[in-house]
């Protein structure tokens, strides 16, 4: 973890969390029901709905790991990969500081062959 400044990667972090948490708390998805809105007005704000609920879903599973990697930060456990244990590459954390696992890891994750813990 030499090549790692960890106070850098911690501000990285911080400053990500915060953008995650302000963009998911001024999120409006409520419809408009005063007026009664014609079939595709509907559709078109019930669509976006969905895809804001989404967006909003994948930014709370990724606030969820970063929240995780500032925990591992104050465990002396960072850069260490989740499943094996072995240094996950500088290079990986300082593009992706929120990583669980080194690259072998996430290949398998990503096949479904690593159960998450």
């Amino acid at each position: 973890m030499s090549e790692l400044n960890l106070e850098e990667i911690k501000e990285k972090l911080i400053t990500e969390r915060d953008v995650i948490i302000g963009k998911l708390s001024s999120k409006d998805l409520s419809i408009d029901d005063s007026e009664m809105p014609d079939p595709v007005d509907l559709a078109v704000k019930n669509y976006s709905k969905n895809v804001m609920l989404s967006v909003s879903e994948n930014e709370s599973k990724q606030l969820v790991l970063i929240n995780e990697a500032l925990e591992r930060l104050e465990d002396d456990e960072y850069g260490l990969c989740q499943n094996c244990e072995e240094e996950v590459n500088p290079k990986r954390l300082n593009a992706i500081p929120w990583a669980r696992y080194c690259l072998n890891c996430q290949e398998l994750q990503e096949k479904g062959l690593l159960e998450e813990n």
